[in-house]
């Protein structure tokens, strides 16, 4: 291995030292540089590699030394979309799995190509990691050009010693090669993330927030055009604001064939998304371009656009029992193959209509070095040819290395698909990227910070539905749906469900409705300590505390000394303490009292309370209080009355003062129209 070197970094961003511990041959050299203008919080550090013969690489490594005393915690990002992301602190480990996980599971992640030392203490983050510090202060580490290859940032606790390691195998070097280009930067973490992305300079800005209706989660491969039409009207008769339905897995004759659907949809795509449009919603599809299995059409007539190992045998990409068991990887610069994918683009987005397409299992196209390319340039290339193809359509990204991602999509997933259950059997198979749903709440937390800066964040879908045993039933219990559903409409920027809403509950059909008005949220803080999560966030210049107990034990809690509010409890007072049940999460509205004047309690109706109060006006004799459009039928807002005051006028109508708990108070009650 050529090029393996030491930087020492100091705080003060003035002192390097370059260290080379192996004599490079004749006609090779390094070149470091390290720019600290004009950087507010960091600076960046680039590494080249100069030769004036051609060069084939193996693997390039920067050793840091840097000033990590009173560390806490180190940021590991797992590899791709479904791999656990999450801070991890100097006793974590991460083990490597067992030859049987390996063997079905092992393409889904990077367990072929990054070593699992299993020891306490020694982590490995992808793109970027962060440490945490006493108090608010984090240093961000990342990567500003994954298109050469990808980056990992491996950490030893025991040893204070952080090494960069850029995954350059199979690289072809004629005259120079970009070894590294990082980002290092001390601050807050809303402040050093802002000015790690806008050196990034991405091409493709993330989307706007929006919700929708996906299919898979409760109907798998057995969707069908009739399944399609009975969901279509049982949510536009709940008049939900939804933004796509989307139409998942199960549409096609088999993965690797995405110019025609099965027979299970006898009037077309075109008729489909004619009738999703009709009722209100924007048309979503699902496509795996980089895969095809056994039994596709694709495999049959075009063997050669399969990847092959140095033996000549097709690369397995994976193992789904849903579809024909194993399925291959396809070789991005066969001959032929991209410009299949053009059709299919073309086919779904404009001779259909589909207005998003979720672009499943991506790592596939980057499971081998290929023409002179490392494992990240492939990757970075199959990514930039799915952007160009989309033009203007909206991409959802999903089962992708996130670096050569960014940018590219307008939403991706940041964590494992959810289950019906908390946990599977998975777990002690040290399968990283598994079907769990702490497994994606994990990663929801963990990868909040790249929510709209490198794309918006999918935390995928929430489950309210009871549904029947042994077909489409939801074994999470009430908290953990709770917890599910609120944490993915705080922490998402793309929120989706699957359920039947036609089998919901009373009480069901109006958690629902409690998340809309959809708002974005400014989360400005998570602590996370043994399974407990608090969160400081903000709605439109409100102020929220959130608890998230993910957790199997009663845990109790000590609110600061402010005055809060939460449906269930009313006011909270100062320094209370608040009991959490296994997996529970409670949201509370902080009070902002006013001396003599009345002020907002809290309210009811939405998952933030009083959030859905788009105009608030207390300033006349008669107050102006109004909902934004879409807030939840039976929504009650509480105003605190002064003394002296017997009674309220809101929008026109007097309204009584009630006297509770040692609190005067009146309750404007909107019952809208109940659907």
């Amino acid at each position: 291995m050529w090029g393996s070197s030491k930087l020492v970094y100091h705080q003060d961003h003035n002192t390097f030292v370059v260290d080379l511990e192996q004599p490079l041959p004749g006609g090779i050299n390094l070149q470091l540089e390290a720019n600290p203008d004009p950087f507010q919080y960091g600076l960046s550090i680039s590494v080249d590699l100069h030769n004036n013969r051609p060069l084939t690489l193996e693997s390039f490594n920067l050793e840091l030394l840097p000033d990590l005393r009173g560390r806490e915690k180190m940021m590991v990002n797992g590899f791709q979309s479904w791999s656990d992301s999450s801070e991890r602190c100097a006793g974590d480990r991460i083990p490597s799995p067992p030859r049987i996980t390996y063997t079905f599971f092992g393409a889904n992640g990077d367990y072929g190509f990054f070593p699992y030392s299993g020891r306490p203490g020694r982590l490995h983050s992808w793109t970027y990691t962060y440490f945490t510090f006493p108090g608010e202060e984090i240093l961000l580490l990342g990567s500003l050009d994954e298109d050469s290859g990808y980056t990992a940032f491996e950490y030893d606790y025991s040893a204070n010693q952080l090494i960069v390691h850029k995954d350059c195998q199979g690289a072809d070097s004629r005259d120079g090669y970009p070894l590294l280009r990082l980002y290092l930067g001390k601050g807050r973490p809303e402040e050093v993330f802002d000015e790690y992305f806008s050196r990034l300079r991405l091409p493709r800005k993330p989307g706007p927030r929006v919700t929708g209706w996906t299919s898979w989660y409760n109907y798998y491969t057995k969707i069908s055009e009739e399944i399609v039409h009975h969901n279509l009207k049982e949510l536009s008769a709940m008049q939900l604001p939804l933004d796509y339905f989307q139409l998942d897995d199960g549409w096609q004759e088999a993965v690797g064939d995405w110019l025609d659907c099965n027979a299970k949809f006898p009037s077309g795509m075109k008729a489909l998304v004619a009738k999703i449009r009709e009722q209100g919603y924007r048309p979503g599809l699902w496509i795996a371009p980089f895969i095809c299995e056994r039994r596709s059409r694709l495999l049959r007539e075009h063997p050669e656009w399969l990847l092959r190992d140095s033996r000549g045998k097709p690369v397995k990409a994976g193992y789904n029992p849903n579809w024909s068991g194993w399925y291959y990887a396809l070789d991005l610069y066969a001959p032929g193959f991209q410009d299949y994918l053009q059709r299919v683009f073309q086919r779904a987005l404009e001779e259909w209509g589909f207005e998003l397409l979720k672009l499943d299992f991506l790592y596939a196209a980057a499971l081998l070095p290929r023409q002179g390319k490392s494992r990240g340039q492939v990757m970075a290339e199959a990514m930039e040819l799915l952007h160009r193809l989309a033009g203007e359509k909206k991409l959802l990204g999903c089962g992708v290395p996130l670096g050569p991602a960014w940018g590219r999509v307008d939403y991706c997933r940041i964590g494992s698909d959810v289950t019906p259950f908390w946990e599977l059997p998975l777990k002690g198979l040290n399968y990283r990227e598994r079907l769990s749903t702490i497994n994606s709440l994990t990663s929801t937390i963990g990868r909040r910070h790249l929510d709209r800066r490198a794309f918006r964040n999918d935390p995928d879908v929430f489950l309210l539905r009871d549904g029947v045993p042994g077909k489409n039933r939801n074994y999470l219990n009430r908290n953990q749906r709770y917890t599910l559903f609120f944490l993915n409409n705080l922490l998402g920027g793309l929120v989706f469900f699957s359920d039947n809403v036609d089998g919901y509950t009373e009480a069901q059909k109006q958690l629902l409705r409690s998340a809309f008005p959809s708002l974005e949220c400014d989360v400005h803080r998570i602590d996370q300590e043994q399974g407990l999560c608090r969160i400081n966030f903000t709605v439109n210049g409100k102020e929220y505390l959130a608890y998230a107990n993910l957790s199997s034990r009663r845990c109790t809690v000590t609110l600061p000394e402010e005055m809060y509010f939460n449906p269930a409890t009313f006011v909270l007072s100062p320094g209370r303490a608040l009991v959490l049940e296994p997996y529970q999460t409670v949201c509370l509205y902080k009070i902002e009292p006013r001396e003599n004047e009345p002020y907002l309690l809290g309210g009811t109706g939405h998952i933030f309370p009083g959030a859905q109060i788009e105009k608030l006006d207390l300033s006349g004799p008669d107050i102006t209080l109004e909902l934004y459009r879409h807030s939840a039928p039976g929504s009650k807002i509480f105003l605190a009355v002064p003394p002296g005051l017997n009674s309220l006028r809101v929008n026109g109508q007097d309204l009584p003062v009630i006297e509770q708990e040692n609190w005067r108070y009146i309750t404007v009650s909107f019952p809208g129209k109940k659907v």
